[in-house]
């Protein structure tokens, strides 16, 4: 039994009135063992400083234990490396979407683009745009037609915010359309009515397209004069 544990056993008996009682010399016949503290009688003044005796002899020091032996010493916390928090990824910014309706009506061999700023383009336009496309076709030797379709174009051509509904789109969709009906309805020649007409076309895709710009519909009505400059212009395009 170690020193400090006898310390402490008899810390133990004495207030129960028990005498630990140890050997001095080995009995007859007994087994050799090792030294025991003697019984130390002390007094009632002495008795708090035997009981904390034990506890002294415990609380060894760990610095004390770390001198002695280098390897016990307590190593050093490693330094943590600075935590970068990674900046926040700005969110694409959808381009602002736009909205403009066409119509197109297929006459005289041509496709002729009117912008239309309400529900329904107005009689007296659609009468117009047909009267200069027969007389466009008359005067190439063609037959007359009957009174053409009028097919309409309205971007844009959903409401979902989530997808693309800015210029390049608008033109994108607006090329497409306009490509599909030159090609299905055999048309050699785009008429644009209007400043607005072919704003949104992608004009690199439609090169080999012959083009003619004539005054808006509306204005030719309200201002006859631009009647004649319209004719002269559809005149260029047949050389």
């Amino acid at each position: 039994m170690a020193i400090p544990r006898d310390l402490h056993k008899l810390a133990c008996l004495e207030p129960l009135g028990l005498q630990l009682l140890v050997a001095r010399r080995v009995l007859p016949g007994a087994a050799p063992s090792v030294p025991r503290v003697p019984v130390v009688w002390r007094s009632e003044a002495a008795a708090p400083a035997l009981a904390d005796a034990p506890v002294a002899a415990e609380a060894v020091s760990t610095t004390d234990r770390a001198a002695a032996s280098p390897s016990l010493a307590p190593s050093a916390p490693a330094k943590r490396a600075p935590t970068t928090v990674p900046a926040p990824t700005p969110k694409p910014v959808a381009a602002p979407a736009v909205a403009f309706s066409v119509v197109a009506i297929v006459a005289g061999g041509c496709l002729w683009l009117q912008p239309a700023n309400g529900p329904e383009v107005p009689a007296e336009q659609l009468q117009l745009i047909r009267a200069m496309a027969f007389a466009h076709t008359m005067r190439r030797g063609g037959e007359r037609e009957a009174a053409p379709p009028a097919t309409r174009f309205d971007w844009p051509l959903h409401t979902n915010r989530q997808l693309d509904l800015g210029e390049e789109a608008a033109a994108a969709a607006l090329t497409g359309f306009v490509r599909r009906q030159l090609r299905d309805k055999g048309c050699h020649c785009l008429v644009l009515l209007g400043a607005h007409a072919g704003q949104y076309l992608l004009q690199p895709e439609l090169d080999t397209v012959p083009t003619v710009r004539l005054p808006d519909s509306a204005e030719m009505i309200a201002e006859p004069v631009l009647k004649r400059d319209a004719w002269l212009a559809l005149a260029a395009l047949e050389s």
